[in-house]
């Protein structure tokens, strides 16, 4: 892997690289993330069934 020197955002501190090593993306570091909330968008996934075929297997596994 490629050591990617990067800033803070909102503090301008470097950015921790096991951080940027799992979140490449992102550009502020652990302690303004949990201050201000993360900067990574992640789109939902779908769950690949619809809504009856899931109420239909909770119902299974309960019974």
């Amino acid at each position: 892997m490629v050591f990617v020197f990067r800033t803070c955002i909102h503090c301008g501190r470097a950015i921790n690289w096991e951080r940027l090593e799992v979140l490449p993306e992102t550009h502020c570091c652990v302690h303004c993330a949990e201050e201000y909330g993360t900067d990574i968008n992640i789109s939902p996934t779908k769950i690949g069934m619809d809504l009856d075929t899931y109420k239909d297997l909770l119902g299974a596994v309960r019974s």
